[in-house]
């Protein structure tokens, strides 16, 4: 699905002066199959992109345009992506899909990324406004989902810790392997708390510091567990406890496999993710730096005897949003899976 006119993807986003909306642009800006029609912004309406976001200084060219232009000028567009807050796709885009047929839609936030409204008003804080638009969506953990993101027209983009837990989770559960109450870590930089000041995210209560939140009761073990569902019959119970960091991007998850051990958890791994362009496995722990400004993802597993551990790290900003985004886009609209995030990232 491209622009016959000059042979390119016509892509609009709504909410790009984030973080989130950021990275979309840094990606978009150098897809060779993509051109940015416009960028929407709230509080920077009228501002030019590479003034707000200097890192994008003659690769993002033009002005954010308020929501209300995004919205006028969806017909304009071929693909449209949603990287508002919680709560607010949901009066966005069912209105702008069910008038505009002919465009695909990537949600970023978590609206749209399960069926189950209930669970929805108790992670999220409010009663789903779009409840019939639930199953519409195509829940895009691209590595498991390649046949129904493409070319599906709703996709729900996974969030970032469930990337990174759904990256070791999604193999044991496909292979019959993942039972009981299974134990897990998940330690995030601080971007993935968005660019607005808050006492967790101030440099100084950060910088040199490690803290839990939201033990156990984590937004995305409702997608998580939604999606491991479908998976196979595993009886499980996912034991998730979140951690900040003292860095700004990444997340390192960790999953302990009682009863699997390393040498059966490599053959899991290697089976699960052969030809994978965008993942690694390997045996022993990776390390956060191979991710960061990158959207690949590692996977490592070891452990002793029957006991095992696997490791996954991907850069938040990235495979876990907008990387991921990107390549849902791609499969959503028939080209390689891989356009446009072939570039690695740094290693220092």
């Amino acid at each position: 699905m491209t622009n016959p006119a000059n042979d390119q993807l016509r892509v609009g986003v709504f909410g790009g002066s984030g973080y989130l909306g950021a990275e979309l642009l840094r990606y978009l800006s150098v897809h060779p199959a993509v051109s940015i029609s416009w960028v929407t912004a709230h509080s920077k309406t009228g501002l030019e992109i590479g003034d707000v976001l200097p890192n994008l200084k003659g690769a993002a060219p033009g002005v954010f345009v308020s929501q209300g232009e995004g919205e006028r000028r969806i017909s304009e567009v071929d693909v449209a992506f949603a990287a508002l807050p919680h709560n607010e796709s949901q009066r966005l885009v069912p209105r702008l899909a069910e008038a505009n047929a002919e465009v695909r839609f990537i949600d970023m936030a978590g609206d749209f990324r399960t069926n189950d409204a209930p669970g929805y008003e108790k992670y999220y804080g409010c009663e789903h406004g779009a409840v019939d638009w639930l199953p519409r969506f195509t829940y895009g953990f691209t590595e498991f989902q390649r046949d129904k993101v493409s070319g599906a027209r709703l996709v729900a983009n996974p969030g970032c810790f469930a990337t990174g837990m759904l990256l070791a989770l999604a193999p044991l559960a496909a292979s019959g392997r993942l039972a009981g109450d299974v134990c897990l870590l998940g330690l995030t930089g601080s971007s993935g708390s968005g660019n607005k000041p808050s006492p967790t995210t101030h440099h100084p209560e950060r910088f040199s510091n490690v803290r839990s939140y939201k033990p156990l009761a984590h937004q995305h073990l409702l997608e998580v567990e939604a999606f491991l569902g479908g998976l196979g019959e595993s009886d499980f119970s996912l034991q998730f406890v979140p951690q900040s960091g003292p860095f700004v991007r990444g997340i390192f998850t960790t999953v302990f496999t009682p009863g699997v051990g390393a040498a059966e958890l490599t053959k899991i791994y290697t089976e699960a993710y052969a030809g994978e362009s965008l993942v690694e496995v390997i045996e022993g722990s990776p390390e956060l730096r191979w991710v960061q400004g990158s959207p690949r993802s590692w996977v490592g597993v070891g452990g002793e005897g029957d006991n095992g551990v696997v490791f996954t790290v991907i850069d938040n900003l990235g495979k876990g949003a907008a990387s991921q985004g990107v390549q849902n886009m791609n499969l959503m609209c028939g080209l390689d899976e891989t356009e446009g995030l072939r570039a690695p990232g740094g290693f220092v």
